[in-house]
């Protein structure tokens, strides 16, 4: 769009007034020979204040943030524009290059992102992610400019920095994303999602004590899609709320013809990192236990240790929320972040599991034996019970045995079934009793 379209626009009143005042600066570096960074600021925390302590609160948050970008994160030239309560986008004019804007995106974290932001009493975490076009480099206009921001915005949040800068490349790959997003709408609108259980034992016994609930996803288009693809297709869609709410409601129906035949039979669900920011994820949790009539305590919520450090105070919040519920805590694939033993201690937690990584090579790659003799210790010495993942032959199940591991996984101990073939095993099991 040139910018005597953008101004018809403008006359006939199709034009955002943002995008309108976005071109009018574009065009000023246009003809100055300038290039500008159109940098989208978005800040999580606001709609958790919401939840926690109301509007106000939350409108409290905002303007404190979009005062603070003014005063202290812009330099004179620079424009703030509010394009919603949690949103901001910032104009840098001029900037150098790529390097500029992400030495200012870099400020802008440090003031809003790692410090606690003290307002009317309440303190808490900002939560911020940004997204940053370039002009002329990713956007002739202000339409495409704005519209790569928003596309960069949305890859920075499933990132550890919180910060990207659109790329061409990224952007081809997002059409491919868009359609895995549609076909994901349209399998939970047609109830065409599977979940299947991954069976647990106890080292002590041999006998079936719980299992891992496990999406399953194969689509008439793309074919089986990984559990990993899947999550993302249902973030990107924005539906990863109503992905979750169908996974914790299948679980814990299934937990409930699984309790039915052993009392104590326990049964884990995964939650993603976006869940951990979600201030309903104990409410959809409580419902459906109370809907099935599910023992809370035979539902384990797990959550990977690399989730749980990318954004600590967020999940330490939320895990003590569900502990509030009676629900366990597990840590997943523990062992490949960076946690100390001080913050683990810190957390209500029930179990850690370790990463399967080491538990299938510890017969025949030595220090791999030795960290899990360490993680099985660690464990201990924390009150958790463990579980080992990737338990895929007998030698390293008697192994684990040995180093008294609490549970095993694997395929040796069983692959992944649907829940009716889960409870036809728990039947045969209560039977040889």
């Amino acid at each position: 769009m040139d910018d005597e379209a953008v101004s018809a626009a403008a006359r006939d009143g199709f034009l955002n007034p943002l995008v309108g005042r976005v071109q009018s600066m574009l065009s000023e570096a246009r003809a100055g020979g300038q290039n500008i960074a159109l940098m989208l600021v978005h800040c999580a925390a606001i709609d958790r204040i919401d939840a926690l302590h109301g509007f106000n609160a939350g409108d409290r948050l905002s303007n404190k943030i979009a005062g603070a970008l003014r005063s202290r994160a812009l330099r004179k030239n620079d424009a703030i524009e509010i394009l919603s309560r949690d949103e901001f986008a910032c104009i840098l004019r001029p900037v150098s290059s790529e390097g500029v804007a992400t030495l200012a995106a870099q400020r802008v974290m440090t003031l809003l992102g790692a410090t606690l932001l003290d307002f009317g009493g309440i303190s808490e975490l900002a939560d911020i992610a940004i997204g940053i076009a370039m002009f002329p480099d990713h956007g002739p206009d202000a339409e495409s400019l704005l519209q790569r921001a928003k596309h960069a915005l949305q890859t920075a949040r499933g990132r550890r920095d919180r910060v990207w800068i659109y790329e061409v490349q990224a952007a081809a790959s997002a059409v491919d994303q868009s359609q895995y997003a549609a076909r994901m709408r349209l399998a939970l609108d047609q109830n065409s999602l599977m979940l299947h259980y991954m069976p647990q034992v106890s080292l002590r016994t041999g006998r079936l004590t719980g299992a891992e609930a496990l999406l399953r996803w194969t689509d008439n288009v793309l074919g089986f899609v990984p559990p990993y693809g899947a999550v993302q297709a249902a973030e990107s869609a924005g539906l990863i709320d109503r992905l979750t709410q169908w996974i914790i409601t299948s679980t814990v129906q299934q937990c409930a013809e699984f309790q039915s035949i052993d009392p104590k039979f326990s049964v884990s669900v995964n939650v993603s990192p976006s869940n951990l920011r979600e201030p309903d994820l104990p409410i959809y949790i409580d419902r459906a236990l109370r809907t099935w009539d599910v023992a809370r305590g035979n539902l384990t919520v797990e959550i990977t240790e690399s989730a749980m450090m990318n954004d600590p105070n967020a999940a330490t919040e939320m895990l003590h929320e569900l502990k509030s519920l009676g629900v366990r805590l597990s840590v997943d694939d523990f062992g490949t972040g960076y946690s100390s033993m001080y913050y683990l201690a810190q957390l209500p937690l029930d179990e850690l599991k370790i990463d399967l990584s080491f538990v299938r090579t510890m017969l025949e790659v030595p220090i791999n034996a030795k960290i899990v003799r360490s993680l099985v210790d660690l464990a201990h010495n924390l009150e958790l019970s463990v579980v080992a993942e990737g338990v895929e032959n007998e030698a390293i199940m008697n192994a684990l045995a040995h180093l008294d591991c609490d549970h095993a996984q694997g395929y040796h101990v069983g692959k992944a079934v649907p829940g009716a073939d889960l409870a036809a095993r728990m039947r045969q099991q209560a039977q040889s009793k």
